[in-house]
């Protein structure tokens, strides 16, 4: 007996370091519906309640496959809402030409031209790094060098240092397709008076007669470091995580001896970070709390996750409702919402929704392939990709294509592998082994007792 008993568990560990070194099984699988224009693409598949329902909480079960069974890497990115912003980005140019002009040669005129392949320009920009300075620019337009069309008759350019940190080195042009600018300087100069002051004084028997203080005068003159062309580029960014509304199902029950309402909410463990309630109760203000259960050993409490306060104020012309209790994000199948009445009439509420975020996970296809996503595999190890370049596209600004997901299909019974090591775990079978083990003990202790009580009868015979 004892003998059968080391087998099995023989047995037992044997299974376990088998199924331990096979690949998990994935239970459901789903296409990943894009259309395939033979151009490079980053795609984006938004995940769905189906999804959250069935992988686990850190979606280390989530696969990527091509139709050719080979794993693909995939960035898993939470999804944002985006907005558009207008960047300012160089067109590339050179300076051909510089001629002074005027009295003294107070003036200078700059021409400046754009590099073939450049962005027609929408403005410029003078480097320089004088401060105190205020000139007026007049800037021509051309693309042949020798007809030019005024542009803009005066514009400011400024540096006032001495009293603010406020300055104007930027010069905006209207549309134009010019490849070649003049920018005039009238006056490039202009007069400054100097820090130091010279003091004369005339004394006669330690009485001052007479002080005379003088100042110089000097002209500064604009020294420029270059000339930069810009042009003003949209771009679609990243704005905020955008905000989910969940479908939930929930049962209410009065706890008479907590004063309290409590709710049960059921969900698909999507990502939640808060549970909304709509409450019909016009005016109230009630301390509430939102419960997750937490499993020790064979016990399972209730552990408090997030706290706040529901209200709503309706009065004459005060319209004030607060009605979500938030907490970090989780991915639970069941919460618990206790709402603290005191002696007050329970609320009436209408319906309990979850809020959260969504997830999204985008991929480099290759042209001619398909693609399925994996998941719902329990001994899933979570996987380490290289998505280096997907990170390096999103910095620069590409935008992905948005993809779908197909119908849900579940591997068949034939397709799935007996899970042993889920087996083994389990608690019905770690009951199995005890009793059998107690069995044996039993069984042991019968043969030792049976061993002494006839070891017994020989003594007494003798």
């Amino acid at each position: 007996m004892i003998m059968i008993a080391k087998f099995a568990v023989l047995c037992c560990l044997f299974l376990t370091q088998a199924w331990a070194n096979e690949a998990p099984a994935f239970r459901y699988s789903r296409p990943a519906l894009a259309q395939d224009n033979g151009q490079q693409s980053l795609l984006a598949v938004p995940l769905d309640s189906a999804v959250y329902a069935n992988t686990a909480a850190d979606f280390r079960d989530l696969r990527l496959i091509d139709q050719n069974g080979v794993e693909t890497p995939y960035l898993l990115q939470k999804i944002a809402s985006r907005k558009t912003v207008s960047k300012r980005v160089a067109s590339t140019s050179k300076t051909i030409d510089l001629q002074k002009f005027g009295d003294e040669d107070e003036g200078f005129v700059v021409t400046v031209q754009l590099d073939k392949n450049a962005a027609n320009a929408d403005g410029l920009s003078l480097v320089t790094n004088q401060h105190d300075f205020e000139y007026a620019l007049q800037i021509h337009g051309s693309n042949d060098g020798q007809n030019w069309q005024l542009l803009v008759e005066r514009a400011q350019i400024y540096d006032y240092s001495r009293y603010m940190t406020v300055g104007n080195r930027d010069v905006e042009l209207p549309a134009n397709s010019y490849r070649q600018f003049k920018i005039v300087v009238a006056k490039a100069s202009q007069t400054r008076v100097a820090e130091l002051l010279e003091l004369t004084r005339t004394v006669r028997g330690g009485e001052e007669l007479q002080r005379q203080e003088t100042t110089q005068q000097f002209k500064e003159p604009l020294h420029v470091e270059r000339i930069e062309l810009w042009h003003n580029a949209s771009e679609t960014v990243a704005d905020t995580d955008q905000q989910f509304d969940y479908p939930a199902g929930f049962k209410i029950k009065l706890d008479a001896e907590q004063k309290a309402t409590i709710i049960d909410v059921d969900t698909l463990r999507q990502p939640l970070n808060g549970l909304k309630l709509q409450i019909m109760t016009p005016n109230f203000s009630r301390q509430a709390e939102v419960q997750i259960p937490l499993t020790q050993g064979l016990e399972t409490q209730m552990r408090t996750i997030g706290s706040g306060t529901l209200e709503a104020l309706h009065y004459q012309d005060i319209n004030r409702e607060q009605t979500t209790i938030s907490f970090p994000e989780q991915r639970q199948s069941r919460y618990r919402i206790v709402i603290r009445d005191q002696d007050n009439p329970e609320l009436h509420i209408n319906t309990v929704a979850g809020t959260g975020l969504g997830y999204q996970l985008l991929f480099l296809p290759q042209t001619g392939l398909s693609y399925q996503i994996q998941y719902g595999a329990e001994a899933a190890e979570a996987p380490h990709y290289d998505t280096a370049p997907i990170q390096e596209l999103l910095r620069r600004g590409y935008q992905s294509n948005r993809a779908g997901l197909g119908p849900e299909a579940e591997a068949t019974i034939g397709e799935q592998h007996f899970n042993v090591a889920k087996l083994l775990n389990s608690s019905w079978f770690l009951g199995l082994v005890i009793t059998l083990m107690v069995v044996v003990l039993a069984w042991s202790l019968f043969r030792v007792g049976k061993r002494v009580a006839n070891l017994s009868d020989s003594t007494e015979r003798e």
